[in-house]
């Protein structure tokens, strides 16, 4: 028995996503905490120095669920040292004892981070090509459907192929979407997050550092151990809830 054409263009609809309303993400800042603030293009900044090592650090974005710090750091010993991500952890605490905070984390490691957007890619691209495979084969199978039904005397004007079609290239453009955003974040881990680096007398190393946002803390401790130095920086987090802007049309939706 063959399904008739509004049947049969119901079954190619995987999944209908829900509308629904979206509720914005509250804004988060770190402020640091320090009797000595620089201010460098915007950005409150703190810095130390201890055993020819400097290091200085400030609040650069909020990335989602991420907040990220930029962290310079310059050698200004004679000994050859090295920087490395994996020796950059952070604390969060709910008030400025120390029985308020949390055990102590490390950052996001980059390396493991451009690891998993391998993996993403890569079953992002299996994933594109199997369902256009399979959308393919629908659009030949409705084709001929169609022209079955014209040959018979009821003409279904191609919804069954053209709606397979629409499947296929909204399919592609998903598809596109989302490893074009791969690409951009492989390229934000790759070129702007601090990365293990090794540092000749005289040379420096900066980038960003991420970590994820903890709404229930109040300060965060960033700690930065570099060869036999620990460097550590203080800073308030600041969060500031955001609302949809209310109109007429939302009024009545809502």
């Amino acid at each position: 028995m063959r399904l008739p054409p509004c049947t049969a263009i119901s079954l190619l609809v995987i999944a209908v996503p829900l509308v629904g309303c979206a509720t914005p993400a509250p804004l988060v800042r770190l402020n640091p905490k320090a009797a000595d603030i620089i201010w460098v293009g915007g950005r409150a900044s703190v810095r130390q120095e201890n055993g020819g090592v400097r290091v200085a650090t400030a609040f650069e974005h909020q990335d989602g669920p991420l907040l990220g710090l930029r962290l310079e750091i310059e050698n200004a010993s004679q000994a050859r040292l090295e920087v490395d991500p994996k020796n950059v952890t952070f604390t969060k605490c709910r008030d400025e004892t120390v029985g308020s905070c949390a055990p102590t984390q490390r950052v996001i490691d980059p390396e493991q981070a451009l690891a998993d957007l391998d993996v993403a890619q890569s079953r992002g691209m299996a994933d594109a090509a199997n369902t256009q495979a399979l959308l393919g084969t629908l659009v030949l199978l409705n084709a001929v459907g169609d022209l079955s039904s014209a040959a018979h005397g009821h003409p279904s004007s191609g919804l069954n192929t053209m709606a397979a079609a629409d499947l296929m290239e909204n399919g592609a453009a998903a598809s596109n979407n989302t490893l074009a955003t791969i690409a951009w974040r492989r390229q934000i881990w790759s070129n702007q997050a601090l990365r293990r680096n090794t540092l000749d007398p005289g040379q420096g190393a900066a980038g960003l550092v991420y970590l994820p946002i903890d709404l229930r803390a109040n300060y965060i401790w960033l700690h930065v151990r570099v060869a036999e130095s620990l460097f550590q920086f203080r800073f308030e987090q600041v969060v500031t809830q955001t609302a949809l802007p209310t109109t007429g049309a939302q009024a009545r939706r809502f």
